[in-house]
């Protein structure tokens, strides 16, 4: 039987802000559909440098792989950390993998000399994305976008039906719009599928229970202790916080099978909302869940896989 060719992939993650990323980070290692070539950090630290790079870095090589690189990318005015410099000590020159300090222009080097179309993966507010295509327009030709952002009929109330504007859209506006003007194909994947991914019950427990004994989920809930700390929880032994950006993984992984898939033309507002015009940018957008289950199942068997 012929092999699948790994997807190539380049993650852009605001990771240290809400625990997400972390827990999406991880899922993404443990997934051998793709060959993750970069992970590139949104929305530095100015008065920190390097300190989103250095926590990624950090998890990447304690979950126990060697060669993905890891850039740094633009700063930005409002920094969220609430990871409480769980890498602030790490040392990148140790690092055992590229590190770049510009990973915007990482970014571009590694689409452009890519001889497939790469997945640019984006978990954060857009802000690497348009600085990319302003320095060469030329990678929307050979790239595609899964990108976690938007609102398409509901929000974080899941009792109501109800659009939102999403904080990787609001954040920078500008920059989304740049980003969703591209001519490349773009898949988002809004608050109706993330706002309502919580990790528990037995498949929670099967994660907790292989702490000690894998890697890759003892960094991520080492990360989780500090954050957790951090926002002073009390539930960590039950389930964990909403983990949106693993939305983005799963059907970067798997396609569309277990999600309502819609095509809506977009624009962006000034308050940030993703809407319906017929003058906007024909996107794919996953609007619902088949099978809720089945994507927690799948996983928590990826991320407890090293066993």
């Amino acid at each position: 039987m012929e092999m699948k060719k790994k997807i190539p992939v380049i993650l852009d993650t605001d990771i240290a802000g809400d625990i997400d990323d972390t827990w999406a980070l991880g899922f993404l290692l443990r997934c051998p559909e793709f060959d993750v070539k970069l992970v590139v950090t949104a929305l530095e630290n100015k008065e920190k440098p390097l300190e989103r790079a250095k926590i990624t870095a950090k998890q990447i090589d304690e979950s126990g792989y060697k060669g993905i690189a890891v850039g740094a990318g633009l700063p930005a005015v409002d920094y969220l950390d609430d990871l409480g410099g769980w890498g602030k000590d790490y040392d990148v020159s140790k690092y055992p993998g590229e590190f770049y300090e510009d990973g915007v222009q990482a970014m571009i080097d590694t689409i452009m000399a890519s001889e497939e179309e790469v997945l640019l993966m984006c978990m954060a507010p857009l802000t690497n994305i348009a600085e990319a295509l302003r320095r060469e327009p030329r990678i929307a030709e050979k790239a595609r976008v899964v990108s976690v952002m938007g609102s398409i009929y509901s929000g974080h109330n899941l009792d109501k039906i109800e659009k939102q504007s999403d904080y990787n859209v609001r954040a920078d506006i500008p920059a989304a719009r740049k980003m969703l003007e591209a001519p490349w194909d773009i898949t988002i994947v809004p608050l109706d599928v993330t706002a309502c991914i919580v990790l528990g019950d037995d498949n929670y427990q099967k994660i907790l229970a292989h702490r000690e004994s894998d890697p890759v989920i003892k960094s991520i809930l080492s990360c989780f202790d500090t954050w957790m700390e951090v926002h002073n929880c009390t539930y960590y032994k039950t389930h964990s916080t909403c983990l949106y950006d693993t939305a983005a993984v799963y059907i970067g992984a798997t396609g569309d099978y277990n999600v309502i898939m819609e095509d809506h033309k977009l624009v962006i507002d000034d308050g940030g909302y993703t809407n319906d015009d017929e003058n906007g940018k024909l996107v794919h957008c996953a609007v619902y869940w088949k099978y809720k289950d089945m994507f927690y199942k799948f996983m928590t068997d990826r991320l407890c896989s090293g066993n």
